[in-house]
């Protein structure tokens, strides 16, 4: 492997253990056992344990935002319904965290009672998604889809915690539970919508 991809081998052989065991239980020693490294291997690149759970919440972020981004791309947004944005908002955020459920699990499940700076980290995903929310919801209002009248932080939060525990409890607590995201994400269309769009006269 050259120095890239031992990196990323060292990074998905600790993302395993710490969804396993969890990030207090998980030692470098284990990560040196799982990935069939030697000890000073892993402080080529990774100067402790902290570095190494911090790089993978990093990733993810990263990734989710370039993943959330690239999918924006591929609409075309003179032709979609409202639904239709909202749809696709919600299945890309479900289908990124099913695609990688070690760190669905490590971000959903560990994120909370671990030190600070862990903790700024998730706040800055889960911030990031709310904005995102928001800033939907907003265009929508602008746009004569989403009632003016709700109020947007509130239901933002409720969003996004209904994301958050649904993506815990079917990628990480069932597992193999969700066979089609497109249904479950019209299921939760259709819980939504009637409590935050104009309802069209026909």
């Amino acid at each position: 492997m050259n120095a890239e991809e031992r990196k990323k081998h060292i990074l998905q052989c600790a993302k395993k253990l710490f969804a396993e065991h969890g990030y207090y239980k998980t030692q470098i020693s284990d990560i040196i056992h799982d990935a069939k490294i030697a000890r000073g291997t892993v402080y080529q690149y990774f100067d402790n344990k902290d570095d190494l759970f911090i790089t993978l919440l990093e990733n993810f972020y990263n990734d989710w935002e370039k993943a959330i981004a690239l999918n924006l791309n591929n609409l075309d947004l003179e032709k979609i319904s409202a639904k239709q944005y909202i749809f696709h908002r919600i299945k890309n955020t479900l289908a990124f965290l099913e695609a990688d459920r070690d760190l669905c699990t490590i971000v959903l499940r560990m994120g909370v009672g671990l030190h600070k700076e862990f903790d700024n980290l998730i706040q800055r995903f889960e911030i990031k998604i709310l904005n995102l929310i928001a800033g939907d919801l907003e265009l929508g209002i602008k746009y004569g889809n989403i009632r003016n009248d709700i109020n947007i932080e509130l239901a933002s939060n409720l969003i996004a915690g209904a994301l958050f525990r649904l993506s815990y409890y079917y990628f990480v607590q069932k597992k193999d539970a969700v066979n089609n995201l497109d249904d479950i994400t019209n299921q939760i269309l259709d819980i939504i919508i009637p409590g935050i769009f104009i309802s069209k006269k026909k």
